[in-house]
C-alpha cells in the first residue's frame, strides 16, 4: 500500500513538472550543397587526341603570288610567264633574228604554302574557344563538389515542483562537411589532377605552328553555323572537333545547387520530447538528493520505465500491451544474448593472456636454471 502511495506521488510529481516547464527550444540550421556536373571535363578530354592529330599534320594550300618584274629579277621562267607574255606583247623588249625573245618585263610567280584554310581557321578558333570555356568552367566548379551541413540546437528549461527550482541549459552543435565523389569511374585521376593535366595540354597547343601562324595573320574566327566542308565531314579528327563545338555552342549548367538557412524557435513534437528528457535526468539525479528519501533501485527503474512506455504510447496510442510486451521481451533476448558473447571474448581473451603469462614465466624459469647449473 505504502508503495502504491509513493508511486502516485511520484506520477503527481512529475505532472506538475511537465506541467510548469518554461522552456524554449532554438534551432539553427545551415546547408549547402555544390554538386557540380562535370561531363564537360569528359568531353574536353576525350577530342584533346583529335586535335592533337590535327595540329601535327595541318592542313596546307599553296598560294601562287604573281608579279610582273624587270626581266633580270626574274628568278624563274614557268609556262605560266611564257602565256603572259604572249598575251602582254608590250613587254617584248626585241626578237632577234634566229627568233629568241627578250622581254623588258615578265610574269613572275611565287609559290607559297599557306595554313590560313576554313578548315584550319575553323580549329583555331575552337582551341580558343575551348580555352576560354575551360577557365570560365573551372572558375564556377572549383575542383570538387562538397557538402556543408551545420546544426546548433539550445534548449533552456525551468520548473518548479513545490518549493523545489530546477533548471536546464543545452547546448548541442555539429558539423559535417565532405567532399562528394566526382572521380571518373574508370580512372584513379582526380578531378584536380584531370583539370590541371587539360590545362597544360592547352596551353601547349597554343605553342604549334598553325596557332602561332594564325595568331600573327589575326585571322577572323569563325562563327556558327560550321561549314560542312569535304575535310570537316569526312575526316574522324574534325569529325570530333565539331562534336566538341556544338557541345560548347549548345551547354547548359547542370549543378546541383542547394542553400537552406533557418534560424528559428520550435514548437514541434521536438521540443516535447526534450521536456520529457528534461524529466527524465531529474529523475535520475534524484539520487544525489542527500535530503529527500534515497530512491531504492526497484523505484527508480520502475519510474524510468513508466516514462518508456508514456513515449512509446505518445508515438502510437494504439500499441497493445501485447505488442509493448513482446518489443521488451524481443530486446530483452537480443541484450542478453549480447551480453553473452561479450563474456565469452573477455574469457577468451584472459585465458589466452593468463596462457601468455604462465609460458613466459616457465621460459624464464628455465633460463634462470640453466643459469644455475652453470
Amino acid at each position: 500500500m505504502e508503495e502504491e502511495v509513493e508511486l502516485l506521488e511520484e506520477n503527481t510529481s512529475s505532472d506538475l513538472f511537465l506541467n510548469n516547464i518554461n522552456a524554449i527550444l532554438s534551432v539553427k540550421k545551415d546547408y549547402e550543397k555544390k554538386e557540380y556536373d562535370y561531363e564537360w571535363i569528359d568531353m574536353i578530354d576525350e577530342t584533346l587526341p583529335y586535335l592533337d592529330n590535327i595540329l601535327r599534320n595541318p592542313k596546307r594550300f599553296i598560294i601562287n603570288e604573281e608579279e610582273v618584274v624587270q626581266v633580270e629579277k626574274s628568278k624563274k621562267v614557268t609556262v605560266e610567264s611564257i602565256i603572259h607574255l604572249t598575251q602582254h606583247t608590250n613587254y617584248i623588249q626585241k626578237i632577234e633574228d634566229n627568233g629568241d625573245v627578250k622581254p623588258s618585263k615578265i610574269l613572275n610567280i611565287n609559290k607559297e604554302e599557306s595554313l590560313d584554310t576554313y578548315e584550319n581557321r575553323f580549329v583555331y578558333t575552337l582551341i580558343n574557344n575551348t580555352r576560354t570555356f575551360f577557365e570560365q568552367r573551372k572558375a564556377v566548379t572549383g575542383d570538387f563538389s562538397y557538402f556543408k551541413d551545420k546544426k546548433e540546437l539550445k534548449y533552456e528549461a525551468n520548473t518548479q515542483i513545490g518549493t523545489e527550482e530546477v533548471e536546464l541549459s543545452l547546448n548541442i552543435s555539429s558539423r559535417n562537411e565532405a567532399k562528394l565523389e566526382t572521380e571518373k569511374k574508370d580512372s584513379n585521376e582526380s578531378v584536380a589532377d584531370r583539370l590541371k593535366r587539360i590545362k597544360i595540354q592547352l596551353d601547349g597547343f597554343t605553342g604549334t605552328e598553325l596557332m602561332q601562324t594564325l595568331s600573327r595573320l589575326h585571322v577572323a574566327p569563325v562563327r556558327s553555323p560550321i561549314r560542312k566542308t569535304n575535310v570537316i565531314l569526312k575526316n574522324p579528327n574534325f569529325q570530333k572537333a565539331e562534336a566538341l563545338w556544338n557541345y560548347i555552342q549548345m551547354y547548359e549548367e547542370k549543378n546541383v545547387n542547394e542553400k537552406e538557412h533557418k534560424d528559428y524557435y520550435d514548437e514541434s513534437n521536438l521540443k516535447t520530447e526534450y521536456n520529457k528528457a528534461f524529466l527524465e535526468l531529474y529523475l535520475a539525479n534524484k539520487v544525489l538528493d542527500y535530503e529527500a528519501k534515497p530512491l531504492t533501485e526497484k523505484k527508480l527503474l520502475q519510474q524510468m520505465i513508466n516514462r518508456m512506455i508514456e513515449n512509446i504510447l505518445d508515438s502510437n496510442s494504439e500499441m497493445t500491451e501485447k505488442t509493448i510486451k513482446e518489443l521488451f521481451e524481443q530486446q530483452l533476448k537480443l541484450i542478453k544474448e549480447a551480453n553473452e558473447e561479450k563474456k565469452k571474448k573477455i574469457k577468451k581473451l584472459l585465458l589466452e593472456k593468463l596462457e601468455t603469462e604462465q609460458n613466459n614465466y616457465i621460459k624464464d624459469w628455465s633460463i634462470l636454471e640453466e643459469t644455475r647449473l652453470c
